[in-house]
């Protein structure tokens, strides 16, 4: 009997490993948005950012100018090195709506960034439900 659990467990801690390959990779549409909100940001062009968000993470940042900034302070300046997609998944709560969340690891000369990007579902819309921007390295001065 003992036995039997032991492989049942193993064999669900195993089916586990693969359940990123069975989530689709994002679409085009969703790709670009990512991109083009990334770039934005970085780049200071706050109205453009703001135009690749769902309606909801719009208004948060408009009422909070100051943290929509710090992040884009903190992405490096200039091209990055290269670019990855380390996870995907979907993160489902039972008060809010569930999202699809990509995580990419962009690498610059002296930074690393892993920018987390939500949306509603994989292959849905190209508006982005959430976000998160961390960097490691260098500061920015």
């Amino acid at each position: 009997m003992k036995t039997k659990l032991m492989l049942l467990a193993a064999a669900l801690a195993l089916s586990g490993c693969n359940s990123m390959e069975n989530i689709p990779n994002p679409s085009p549409e969703q790709e670009k948005a990512a991109q083009l909100a990334y770039e934005d940001l970085r780049d200071g062009k706050y109205d453009e950012f703001l135009d690749q968000l769902e309606p909801q993470l719009q208004a948060y940042f408009k009422d909070n100018e100051k943290l929509m900034k710090r992040f884009s302070r903190s992405i490096p300046q200039g091209e990055y090195k290269s670019k990855t997609l380390m996870t995907k998944q979907i993160e489902e709560a039972t008060n809010q709506p569930s999202q699809y969340k990509v995580s990419y690891e962009i690498a610059y000369p002296n930074n690393l960034v892993q920018y987390d990007v939500s949306f509603d579902k994989p292959n849905g819309s190209a508006k982005i439900r959430n976000f998160n921007i961390q960097v490691f390295g260098e500061s920015n001065p």
